[in-house]
């Protein structure tokens, strides 16, 4: 029995000696921090300079849309912020925090429809493809009143 053991030992021992070295490599930087820039500049041109042409630079010809009250593709997107920008025409999004990996950007971000509207939180979720947005997810918060702990939304 000793002697089976050992075997299978060695014989595992061998095995990883011969088999080659594998090794995780991290995303190129230059890609998510690429990828980051092309979403802030979407962001800031849309949703604070309300330059709608951005849409059709920034994304991609296929756009899936997760947020449930918007449908998917591009010109469906650009008909839908149309109408939000018409209708809040002193809107704004500030970019709080971003963060990017790989090809997917994240912000979290203060949304007002006026200078007086004490406004949303909301996250952004982008996936970039070829430099393009192809993706979106959000969760919006509103920002109440008062803290029960005192801490700030951003």
């Amino acid at each position: 029995m000793k002697k089976i053991v050992l075997v299978c030992l060695l014989a595992l021992s061998f095995c990883s000696l011969s088999l080659p070295s594998f090794s995780v490599q991290a995303a190129n930087p230059a890609s998510a921090l690429d990828n980051k820039q092309i979403v802030k500049t979407f962001w800031n041109e849309l949703f604070n300079k309300h330059n709608i042409t951005v849409i059709d630079t920034a994304v991609g010809d296929t756009y899936i849309q997760h947020n449930p009250t918007f449908p998917d593709g591009k010109q469906s997107f650009k008909t839908a912020v149309t109408g939000f920008l018409n209708e809040f025409p002193e809107s704004s999004a500030e970019i709080k925090h971003i963060i990017a990996e790989k090809n997917y950007v994240v912000i979290h971000n203060h949304i007002k429809l006026n200078a007086a509207d004490r406004g949303q939180a909301a996250v952004d979720i982008f996936r970039v493809e070829d430099g393009k947005i192809v993706e979106h997810w959000d969760v919006i918060q509103d920002i109440p009143e008062r803290s029960i702990n005192g801490n700030p939304m951003f």
